[in-house]
Formats: C-alpha cells, structure tokens, sequence
C-alpha cells in the first residue's frame, strides 16, 4: 500500500514540473513575442501601461489574504485520509470566503482603475488607461469569486498539472489571437480583451474540470471555518510576496523621474527573468506539496535527508539557469529591442542586479515552502514583516537616490536578507542541524557561478547574430552543466549519489 501511495506521490510531483514547465515555455515564450509586437505596433507607453496593469493585479491579491496557503493545509490531512465530511466543511468554508474577497476585490479594482487613469505618467488617454486595468480585474475577480475553492481541491490532491495544463491551453490560444490582432493593426484595447476572454475561459474549464473529476465535493455539508488556521499569518506573506514582485513597476511608472517607459524597460528585463524563474519553479515547487503531506505521516528527523537532497536539486538548477541567462540575457534583448528609439533598453546593470537578486530568491525557496506546509506561519509572518519594513524603507532611500538601480539594490539586500532569515530556521530550528552544511553546499557553487556568469557575460555582449546567440546559448548550457557535475563530484560526492539513487528509484516505480 505504501508502495503504491509513494508511486502517486512521486507520479505526481513529476507531472506537475513538467506541466508547469510547459506553461512556463507557452506563455513566457509566446509573451515576449506579443510584447516586442507590442512595443514595435503601439510604442513602450503602453507595454508600460499593459505590464503595470497585471502587477496591479498581483498587487490587489493582496486582498486573498493568503487563505488559499492555509486551506491548503488545513486540507492535506482530510484528503489523504479521506475524510470527506472534514473536506467537504473546509472546501465549503473557503468557498464561503473566497465570494466575500471576489466580489471586494471586484469593488476595489475598479477604484484603483480610476485612480490609477488619473495619475499614470502617459500619454495614453485616461480612458483607455483605465479600460485596460479593468480588462485585468474581470477576470481575476471571476477567478477569486467562483475557481479557487476548486484551484485549492486540486493542489491538496498534488494536482496542480490540471491548472497548468488548462492555463498552458487558454493562454497560448490567447497570445496566438494576439499576434494576429496586432499584426493586423487592432486597437490597443482589443489586445487586452483577447487577453481577458481566455482568461475567463480558463476559469471555466478549471471549474467544470474539477466538480466532474471529484463527485464527493458536497456543497450541503456544515461549514469548517474553524478546522482553517492561521490565514492572519498567511496574509503577512501575501503582502510582502506582493509588495516585492509588483512594487517595482508600479513605482516606476508613477514615478515622475521614470514614468511608463521606464517601467516597459523593467519589464522587458524582468520577463526574461520571469520565465528563468518560472521554469526553476517549476522543478523546485513540484516537490512541496509532496513534503505536506511527508510531513503530516512521518518523523521530522526522517525529512532531513530528503529535504537535503531538495536543497541540492534547487541549488543545482539555479546553478545552472541563472550562469546561462547571465550569458544570454544581453544579445536577446539587444536584439529584441532592434528598432526600438524611444527609450533605451540596453543596460547591463540592470541584468546583473535582477540575476543576483533572482539567483539567491531562488536557494531559500526549499526552506520557505517547508515552513508553510509544516504550517509554521506564525514564524514565516514574522520574517516577512522584518523583509517588509527593511524593503519600504531601503526603496524609499535608494530608490529616490538612484531611480531604477537603487530599486533594484533593495530588492538584492531583501532577498539576502529572507534567505539568511529562513534558511536559519529551518536548519537550525526546525531541523536542529547546523547552517554551516548548507553554506558548505552552496558556496563551492556561488564562486564558480560569479567567475562563469561574469566570463559568459562578458563574451556575450559582442553577440549580435540571431545565429551566434543560438549557438552560443547551447554551448554556455553544456559548459555550465559540466560545471555543475564538476563541482558536485568534487565537493558533494556523497549528496549527489544519494540523490542519483533517488531519481533511478523513482524511475523503477
């Protein structure tokens, strides 16, 4: 039974990488072609408008409070025992929830939409400025108001690769139609309604998905708010995750020494690394769910190993993701933005501070996701009220000294700051281990990754061949995966034969 039980789990966790990383490629390569048509048919005035639109977005989830987390696990143990009495209470008391924050986040979107017309650095009109942040709010509200209670049955179920797979469908479709609109001349405002349509078809397939696939979801059973804990923890995380991944833009754009094209040349850079992240999410978010539920039947001495071999794997792809887009970041967007005078997009300090920045977001995340699915929020809210303050403030000072460079430098000094802050714990706390072997586990791989990264980036900038890029991309991806077994070898033999052990066991279930 425990055979077939890990079978699943591990089934699982493989087909929710893969599906994200399918999503990741559809909607982040297919969205740097919609946005360079963008940029080239309406001008960075309104890439710049289109991105602050979906970080406003990020921005007012604020208001979902992090219930989703803590339904989550309040859900783990009723799903893997199959009590559906209890499941069914909690599903009832997060649906209950969830209608109350759609139909607010609804009221509310529509003010920041007004506002936000009024006071945006553009030359677009406030019209069409306010049409497309409303365009954004729709459906996301749909989605908050009728899907995610849905969204919450699967992920408790470690079946996330159905969200994956439906948003990898309806966003593809989307970006496609999108490139025919614009390459046909369609108004800006049609660009974002293609957006928001398949958006709300995936909100649809989502949900019908669901109720189908699990026949015991019964709407009539007694609501369980109470079996729901910790969600005014939770929210302190959402808060802070919101404030760091959507500030920046919003900050930019209302600047009045930046303004909207300056925010289109952040957003340019931060899509690339939005999709470097993204893939790297998908092969280290995949195992969390799995260590949920790990931790709800086992020991904690017993998750040591495994999360060990977690750490690792995360810091090996990081390893290997962020030395190869230090290398390929520049050509790709000297020749992304090829033709475009209005504003400057080449700058290679803002690459290097988003690579650093994104490289140690990256190591901790092994260590934040522990802490929530062992439902240590309490603590969790505490580092992110400390990271919280320290990026207000830090942004205020070196954002107003030195604009998109001194925004960047506060996100660097917040994310080395939340990694020392979680991985301390966990090791330390939860564990009851010493830090120094993790530091002894990265570190071999942080001096090799600034030589390679600051050698490939370098190079590159002579890159100006779609060809020479291609070719060069590749052989940087082959070079910094032998340095990777290289090191590995060299200084973890050990841990890398535990974890090539693992993978050959999964492979024979």
């Amino acid at each position: 039974m425990m055979k077939v039980e890990q079978i699943n789990k591990t089934k699982s966790t493989f087909l929710n990488a893969i599906f994200s990383i399918l999503l990741t490629l559809i909607n982040g390569l297919l969205s740097i072609v919609v946005t360079r048509l963008i940029i080239q048919q309406y001008g960075s005035d309104f890439n710049g408008i289109n991105s602050t639109a979906n970080q406003i977005i990020n921005v007012l989830l604020v208001l979902e409070g992090g219930f989703t987390l803590a339904s989550n696990v309040a859900l783990f143990e009723s799903i893997g025992t199959g009590d559906y009495k209890n499941a069914n209470g909690i599903l009832n008391a997060t649906r209950t929830k969830f209608k109350k924050i759609g139909l607010f986040f609804l009221i509310i979107g529509i003010l920041v939409a007004i506002i936000y017309s009024v006071f945006a650095k553009t030359d677009l009109s406030n019209t069409l400025v306010f049409s497309i942040v409303l365009m954004a709010v729709i459906p996301q509200a749909i989605n908050l108001f009728a899907v995610t209670v849905y969204r919450v049955v699967l992920q408790a179920q470690q079946r996330e690769y159905v969200v994956s797979g439906f948003s990898a469908l309806t966003i593809g479709l989307g970006h496609i139609v999108n490139i025919i609109v614009i390459s046909h001349g369609g108004k800006m405002w049609v660009v974002r309604f293609v957006t928001m349509s398949f958006a709300i078809l995936n909100c649809f397939l989502i949900s019908e998905f669901t109720r189908k696939k699990n026949k015991f979801l019964n709407s009539k059973e007694a609501s369980r708010p109470d079996l729901i804990t910790g969600t005014s923890d939770v929210m302190i995380q959402k808060v802070t995750g919101v404030i760091y991944s959507s500030w920046p833009i919003i900050f930019l754009s209302i600047s009045a020494n930046a303004g909207t094209t300056l925010a289109s040349v952040y957003a340019v850079y931060n899509s690339v690394m939005i999709m470097i992240k993204a893939l790297l999410h998908g092969v280290i978010d995949a195992p969390r769910l799995g260590f949920g539920q790990m931790l709800t039947e086992r020991d904690k001495k017993e998750v040591w190993e495994p999360f060990k071999q977690y750490e690792y794997i995360s810091i090996v792809f990081t390893f290997i993701s962020m030395t190869t887009t230090s290398g390929a970041i520049m050509p790709f967007i000297r020749m992304y933005t090829k033709g475009v005078n209005d504003v400057n997009y080449f700058d290679v300090n803002i690459a290097v501070l988003m690579i650093l920045a994104g490289s140690i977001e990256m190591i901790h995340i092994p260590s934040g996701h522990l802490m929530n699915m062992a439902g240590h929020f309490k603590q969790s809210k505490k580092f992110q009220i400390i990271s919280c303050i320290v990026l207000i403030i830090s942004m205020a000072v070196l954002g107003n000294w030195n604009g998109i460079y001194g925004m960047l430098w506060s996100l660097l000094i917040v994310s080395i700051l939340l990694a020392l802050l979680e991985i301390r714990y966990i090791h330390t706390i939860f564990f009851n281990e010493k830090c120094v072997e993790f530091i002894l586990m990265g570190a071999p791989y942080a001096i090799f990754g600034i030589l390679l990264s600051a050698f490939e980036l370098k190079y590159s900038l002579r890159i100006t061949e779609v060809s020479r890029f291609m070719i060069f991309t590749l052989i940087m991806m082959l070079i910094n995966s032998c340095f990777t077994l290289f090191v590995s070898f060299l200084f973890h033999r050990k841990l890398i034969i535990s974890v090539i052990r693992r993978v050959r066991g999964f492979l024979k279930m």
